[in-house]
């Protein structure tokens, strides 16, 4: 038998055409109008220094360097490198097709409808989808939940491995990825499964330390000394509270923050940059904190269903909270969500609930490209950005809020209330 049934099959193969095609028009159009895109400026430069051994103060984790190699393998030209490292991002998209189409068809979903939506969610953010590998991490994370579902444990904590050895956001899984064993007291796989995630990771960290020793420790320091990123939740707020005369806020530019992104300094800003990553650490652990809970609450009374839909949204959870607690809120942060959130809509069976929620992320989506569009393609960045461009990163980021009170609300309803549970006593 396939991966896929004929029909999903050729479901992908159309999706897949349509991305492929949104990934040509995106070409033509940095071609035709000159544009410089990320990739060819920031990722080209990479590769070029890793050619030259001179690579220094990687904002990313180590494995993002074989992503940045490969294209520059085939390429030696900006444009032509950009294609490369396109077309890398368009096979990690049905990658991603492939495993929603598999995750659906385990729990008796539509595959052909979540293959559209994820589709459609990605294409709402093609620009970042294909000038930037954010994409990368999010799938890898997608096929380690696919993988721990499907009881094929060593294989999910090396795929989530890889994911935050790329972007560091995938190791706020692995908590939740163990949380049900350390709860049926299975402390052999508890360890088993640490260890294939520890030596995974040390497989990659350790041939770089090597290599060049203080590649890591300058990153973590690139990190810990940034300011606010605009487009964080902070940001948008204490932005606000400066319009109407309540701190003083600078928005700085890429060159001049030295950071890689649009910043906010001044005032509380400041201030709350030192907080965010306390702040950021102290809800996710609230979020395993909780799904423990849960979980004990509902042992010996829970469904299988029940227990799954508390992985799926403590998933969703971990991800939101990383990102919008967080100094940084890049608008590819975004990718990030969009697997989780159709995951949890694959395990609930509130229609409604899901239709809302699908909509108003589309909404966010769609806020975030005009914003960019108005922020970065028409004012140019950094010091040019203005009030009305703040003012819609702010209307994106009270949406966030409103998604995350959306998703957190069922969750209560279904095991805070005094509502009963039932009495099957199947597992994950």
């Amino acid at each position: 038998m396939g991966l896929l049934s004929d029909d999903a099959r050729r479901e992908q193969l159309v999706y897949s055409a349509v991305f492929g095609i949104a990934c040509i028009i995106f070409l033509v159009a940095v071609a035709v109008l000159n544009i410089e895109s990320e990739v060819m400026r920031d990722r080209f430069a990479n590769a070029e220094d890793m050619l030259n051994g001179n690579l220094h103060k990687l904002e990313y984790p180590p494995l993002v360097l074989v992503l940045i190699a490969i294209p520059r393998l085939f390429a030696s030209a900006p444009f032509a490198y950009s294609i490369g490292f396109v077309a890398e991002m368009f096979v990690f998209f049905v990658i991603g097709l492939l495993v929603i189409s598999k995750l659906a068809k385990k729990y008796d979903r539509d595959e052909k409808a979540y293959m559209l939506a994820y589709t459609v969610l990605v294409l709402l953010m093609t620009e970042f989808a294909i000038d930037r590998f954010d994409i990368v991490p999010a799938i890898l994370a997608l096929a380690a939940v696919y993988c721990f579902v499907t009881k094929r444990y060593v294989l999910a904590f090396v795929l989530l491995s890889m994911g935050t050895m790329i972007k560091l956001y995938p190791a706020v899984l692995f908590p939740i990825f163990l949380i049900p064993f350390i709860m049926n007291r299975n402390w052999k796989k508890v360890l088993k499964c640490t260890a294939v995630f520890v030596i995974a990771s040390l497989a990659v960290v350790v041939p770089v330390m090597i290599l060049q020793p203080d590649l890591i420790s300058e990153t973590i320091m690139y990190h810990a000394d940034r300011p606010l990123q605009i487009e964080s939740l902070a940001s948008s707020f204490i932005y606000l509270f400066g319009m109407l005369g309540l701190t003083s806020v600078t928005i700085i530019g890429v060159l001049a923050s030295g950071f890689g992104s649009d910043d906010l300094v001044g005032g509380w800003a400041d201030g709350a940059a030192s907080a965010m990553m306390p702040l950021m650490i102290i809800s996710i652990v609230a979020v395993y904190v909780l799904y423990a809970y849960a979980l004990k609450k509902i042992k010996g009374t829970g469904t299988g269903s029940d227990r799954l839909y508390l992985f799926a949204n403590a998933i969703l959870l971990s991800v939101m909270l990383f990102i919008m607690i967080g100094k940084v809120f890049s608008s590819q942060y975004l990718l990030w969500i969009i697997p989780p959130l159709l995951f949890v809509f694959m395990v609930s069976d509130d229609v409604k609930w899901g239709r809302t929620v699908f909509i108003i992320f589309a909404v966010i989506l769609a806020l975030t490209q005009l914003q960019f569009a108005y922020n970065v393609g028409y004012l140019g960045g950094g010091e040019n950005i203005n009030d009305i461009g703040m003012m819609m990163i702010l209307a994106r980021n009270i949406l966030m809020v409103v998604l995350l009170y959306l998703i957190v609300r069922p969750i209560y309803d279904r095991y805070f209330s005094s509502r009963s549970a039932s009495s099957d006593r199947s597992v994950l």
